[in-house]
């Protein structure tokens, strides 16, 4: 099966300790109360027990459909990252691999952020309209996420 690959990597600082950025990361299912409106993202649930750590479970209900993903890294106020699938009828149309690194800067968090996703069959072909999607996608999450610690939502 032929396969493309879209990368997006980012980097910026929240005025908060990495522990707390960590933290809201963690939540899954807090998301909801925190991640912007204007995207993709329509809510996230666990599908396997609390708490949140590595081999957690859990879908991503977005409107393209649902990513049935798992915590693949879960480093306490350090690293986290997650595989999700999208399939349609069976098939995976795609593999997304987004994940965080924190790294302690005085009383901030420098929030360095990878996201990979594989396209498989058909949806190669929307490879340039899939590498918009993520990279605004994965910049209206990074914003959501320092607005909501740095600006006292969701705490």
């Amino acid at each position: 099966m032929a396969v493309s690959v879209v990368r997006f990597e980012s980097r910026t600082v929240v005025r908060r300790p990495a522990g707390d950025v960590f933290e809201r990361l963690a939540d899954l299912p807090g998301y909801g109360r925190w991640m912007h409106r204007d995207g993709v993202f329509g809510g996230t649930e666990l599908t396997s027990p609390a708490p949140v750590r590595a081999g957690t479970t859990y879908v991503d209900r977005t409107r393209m459909g649902r990513f049935v993903g798992e915590v693949t890294e879960h480093v306490p106020a350090t690293r986290i990252a997650f595989s999700e699938t999208l399939a349609w009828f069976g098939h995976p149309l795609t593999q997304a691999r987004p994940g965080y690194v924190l790294e302690a800067d005085g009383d901030s968090t420098v929030v360095h952020h990878v996201a990979e996703a594989e396209l498989y069959g058909p949806m190669r072909l929307f490879r340039p309209v899939v590498a918009w999607m993520v990279a605004r996608e994965r910049s209206h999450t990074l914003a959501s996420l320092k607005r909501s610690l740095e600006g006292g939502q969701a705490r």
